[in-house]
């Protein structure tokens, strides 16, 4: 009897160690396909995963910058905000999000979502980054803005 469940304590780890091997495979396979720009294989490989493990952060998280590689921002954005469910290192994602709202102009949602990365993380530089290049770029529209008023009034 004791050797029985000992047996079966060994299988089951065996059966976990083989799905967590798996897992990196397909993880590295996503990788790999998105630094090649195959975003479609990338998203497939990810799609993988999350049939066996849903929650899987960085699983979502490759399909989110998938998706924005393949300019399907809706969807870019659901990733990113299933992977913030899951994830431990939520500024990652807090991040990404910031840079889909800072591309589209809105600087609003992009400096909350780089803040809140800030405060998941006060060591990451990208959300810092993120959060200069916005506040610049916000500063420089209202320039813009200022410089066309001026021309108006004088005109």
């Amino acid at each position: 009897m004791e050797a029985n469940n000992k047996t079966n304590e060994i299988t089951n780890t065996i059966k976990r160690i083989n799905q967590k091997l798996k897992l990196l495979k397909l993880l590295h396979l996503a990788k790999a396909e998105y630094e090649k720009n195959n975003y479609e294989d990338c998203a497939k490989n990810c799609l993988k995963i999350l049939e066996t493990n849903p929650n899987n952060p960085i699983a979502l998280r490759g399909m989110g910058c998938a998706m924005q590689s393949l300019l399907q921002r809706d969807k870019a954005i659901y990733y990113y905000n299933e992977a913030l469910k899951y994830s431990d290192n939520k500024e990652i994602e807090y991040t990404l999000l910031g840079t889909i709202y800072y591309i589209e102009n809105n600087f609003d949602e992009a400096l909350k979502n780089y803040n809140l990365a800030i405060e998941a993380n006060d060591d990451y530089d990208p959300a810092y980054e993120g959060r200069n290049q916005t506040i610049l770029e916000r500063h420089l529209v209202l320039a813009d803005l200022q410089d066309e008023l001026i021309k108006r009034e004088f005109q």
